[in-house]
């Protein structure tokens, strides 16, 4: 994660475990989890984020670009090599995006 420090990209976790903000701080700690995380109250998977959001599996990851448009949706983990690939195309896309255009 620290490669994208500065760069156009934000992680951010939804647990759906069914565990407090109190167990989730704690889990955090101990794997030393840099990004920002929320809980989803309620029963696992159940909670209001899951139903807003159509969770059918745990994990889920959802891919959006600088625009807060879902690129990619994946349940279960797509791979080291499959999402670096998603997310590197869509972080040039959103520095590309973010450059002024040259003078005439």
């Amino acid at each position: 994660m620290t490669n994208l420090k500065d760069r156009p990209f934000a992680l951010v976790g939804v647990h759906v475990g069914g565990g407090s903000a109190k167990d989730l701080k704690a889990l955090m700690a101990e794997h030393r989890l840099p990004w920002r995380s929320f809980v989803d109250p309620g029963d696992a998977g159940a909670g209001p984020i899951a139903a807003k959001w159509n969770l059918a599996a745990t994990p889920t990851f959802y891919l959006l670009d600088h625009a807060g448009v879902i690129r990619h949706k994946w349940a279960g983990p797509p791979g080291a090599a499959v999402l670096d690939a998603a997310v590197d195309r869509l972080i040039a896309t959103a520095e590309r995006d973010s450059k002024p255009p040259p003078p005439r």
